[in-house]
């Protein structure tokens, strides 16, 4: 993954603090078992404050943390 747009992302809603989902890469990575690719979800928090994060899976792929709702309202200005 060397171009940015290759970056997986979560988006979250306008209340949302915290997230747990798997990793969209490890589980395209066919060379990992499946009782591999089932550990590799991604848990973590976004300040209610905040309209984007980042953070990475235990295997290194970036994700990014969007906030949705809060995109749409500034896009609409």
């Amino acid at each position: 993954m060397t171009n940015l747009d290759d970056h997986q992302v979560i988006w979250l809603g306008a209340e949302a603090t915290t997230f747990a989902v798997p990793c969209e890469r490890c589980r395209e990575d066919r060379r990992w078992a499946a009782d591999v690719i089932d550990s590799t979800v991604v848990e973590g928090t976004l300040r209610r404050e905040a309209d984007v994060g980042f953070t990475a899976c235990c295997r290194g792929h970036r994700i990014r943390v969007r906030r949705i709702s809060r995109l749409r309202a500034v896009a609409a200005r």
